[in-house]
């Protein structure tokens, strides 16, 4: 039986990960597909049985240990939401193993990989099996979801995850997310093409949220599920799993025709953007050269601009005194 606890496995969407973010002792036994049937169950049996023993025996000092580590999680303000091996230590393990060899295949008569059980060995194997922060998310006052998420909202809900509502329209200052860049899997994993090497820039803006939009307190024993869920960087977040896919698709454009004369008055109004646009010109020949572009950069650089494009729609709230909730 060999026991998975390090690396990827580590993520959240796995079992043992999942029950981290809990703050819950998780085992993913695997009993290895070489073995007969009738071993691989019997293993499985006695490690329950342990475990199952174990528990018994230490229930109290399981129960206090997880009220510690949720008191804790409750008042941590940083959070490490991936790591990358560490090539400088490693720790070292005593292996059994069978010499390996390589034979004819009977199939193709290539070179095949076996191993001869009629030389066994023992020796030291370095194992690598320490990790360092590689993206590290400290967390707001509180985050702010419009409650059209409702597949988000019930997630966090299902997950023991406290919510408040807001009692009235309101426009709130909030650390708003853009995504700058992310690369969508090309092929489906779970029925999901995962989002992956997000760019992110967090900007500071006012944000009209509306009467019944939930509001997610990070002094919660959940604040581990939360922020893995919530902040769109992390390895298993909502965003990278598609559920907030529809802000990456451009909803608001212009009409050539009509957009020309709004352009030209534009321009004129505000000679700090027309500068910027003649500088881009003068970098950029097929802008020059194209009357199309030069429309559209202006569009996008105007106040006319789809705000919430590519704008991650949960707010981060550094400061929630003034918050009328219900």
């Amino acid at each position: 039986m060999s026991f998975i606890s390090k690396g990827l496995f580590q993520c959240p969407r796995y079992s043992t990960g999942y029950a981290a973010l809990h703050n819950t002792i998780g085992f993913m036994p695997e009993t290895h597909m070489l073995k007969p049937f009738a071993q691989r169950v019997g293993s499985t049996y006695q490690f329950m049985k342990n475990m199952i023993d174990i528990v018994q025996k230490d229930a109290f000092l399981i129960g206090e240990n997880k009220r510690k580590a949720d008191d804790e999680v409750k008042k941590q303000s940083a959070f490490t939401l991936s790591w990358i091996l560490d090539e400088e230590k490693s720790s070292t393990i005593h292996f059994k193993g069978y010499t390996a060899k390589h034979k004819a295949s009977g199939l193709s008569g290539l070179p095949r990989l076996y191993y001869d059980r009629n030389e066994p060995y023992e020796k030291e194997i370095k194992i690598r099996d320490y990790y360092l922060p590689s993206a590290v998310a400290v967390k707001p006052k509180a985050y702010i979801i419009p409650q059209a998420w409702q597949k988000v909202i019930s997630l966090l809900a299902l997950n023991g995850v406290q919510m408040k509502r807001l009692s009235a329209d309101t426009e709130i200052d909030a650390e708003m997310y853009y995504i700058d860049d992310y690369k969508p899997a090309v092929r489906p994993f779970e029925g999901h093409y995962i989002n992956s090497h997000v760019k992110l820039r967090l900007v500071q803006q006012k944000v009209r949220f509306y009467e019944g939009d939930y509001v997610v307190f990070t002094d919660q024993r959940q604040n581990r599920y939360i922020v893995e869920a919530l902040e769109p960087q992390a390895t298993d977040s909502f965003f990278t799993w598609n559920f907030f896919d529809t802000i990456l698709s451009q909803k608001e454009h212009f009409s050539a025709y009509v957009f020309e004369d709004e352009a030209e008055k534009i321009v004129k109004n505000d000679t700090s953007l027309s500068r910027k646009l003649d500088e881009a010109k003068k970098n950029n020949p097929e802008l020059a050269g194209s009357a199309q572009a030069q429309l559209n950069w202006l569009y996008r650089n105007s106040e006319y601009f789809e705000k919430t494009y590519m704008r991650y729609p949960v707010g981060r709230l550094l400061l929630t005194d003034k918050l009328d909730l219900k």
